[in-house]
C-alpha cells in the first residue's frame, strides 16, 4: 500500500516528523475554526467550484445536443420533401401553355400542357419547389401529395388552388348557371 505524502516526504528527508505534525495540527485548526465561523475551507470552495463548472458543462452539452438534434431533424424533413416531389412530379415536356403563378412577390412561368392547366386550375394538381442554392425548380405534384408537403414543410407547395368544393351548395347551384368557356385564357 502506498504511503502518504507527509510519511513520503519524511522517508525522503525533506520533511521533519516536527514539521509533519505542526501541518497536521494546522490544517485541523483551520477546519475546526472554519465550521465554528460558517466559513468554507479552500478546498470546500474548490469543490463547489468545480461542481458547478461541471453543471455548466452539462447543460452546455445538452444545448449543443438539443441545437444539433433539431438540425437533424430538419435535414430529415427537407430530404423527405424533396424526395416526395422528385417521386411524384408529373413530367411537363410538352407543355404548350404558360402558367403563371407568384412566388415571394414576384411572378413566374412555367409550361404546361392544356390538361395539366385545367387541373391546376381546379386544384387537382399543385406546383412544388426544390430549391437548390439560389435556383427554384417547380414541378407539378398531385393535390393529395401537395397536402401531405405542406404538413412537412408549408413553404414547399407554391401554388395550390382550392377546389369549387369550398363554395356553399347555394353558391354552387348559383354559379352553375354561368359556365366558363374551356378556351378562355388568363
Amino acid at each position: 500500500m502506498s504511503k502518504s505524502l507527509r510519511d513520503q516526504l519524511m522517508g525522503a528527508g525533506l520533511a521533519t516528523k516536527q514539521q509533519a505534525l505542526k501541518a497536521k495540527t494546522s490544517s485541523k485548526k483551520k477546519k475546526k475554526q472554519a465550521a465554528k465561523s460558517g466559513e468554507l475551507t479552500d478546498q470546500e470552495k474548490r469543490r463547489i467550484e468545480l461542481e458547478k463548472q461541471k453543471a455548466d458543462q452539462i447543460e452546455r452539452d445538452r444545448e449543443l445536443n438539443r441545437q444539433l438534434e433539431e438540425e437533424r431533424q430538419k435535414k430529415a424533413l427537407q430530404a423527405q420533401v424533396r424526395q416526395l416531389i422528385d417521386i411524384n412530379s408529373i413530367p411537363r415536356e410538352d407543355g404548350d401553355v404558360g402558367y403563371n403563378f407568384v412566388v415571394d412577390g414576384k411572378v413566374k412561368k412555367i409550361y404546361v400542357s392544356g390538361g395539366m392547366q385545367d387541373k391546376l386550375s381546379r386544384g387537382l394538381l399543385a406546383i412544388g419547389v426544390l430549391s437548390q442554392g439560389d435556383e427554384d425548380e417547380f414541378r407539378v405534384i398531385p393535390a393529395t401529395v401537395a397536402r401531405k408537403i405542406e404538413e412537412r414543410e408549408p413553404t414547399a407547395v407554391v401554388v395550390q388552388s382550392e377546389s369549387q368544393s369550398d363554395l356553399t351548395k347555394e353558391e354552387q347551384e348559383w354559379y352553375a348557371d354561368y359556365e366558363i368557356p374551356d378556351d378562355l385564357m388568363w
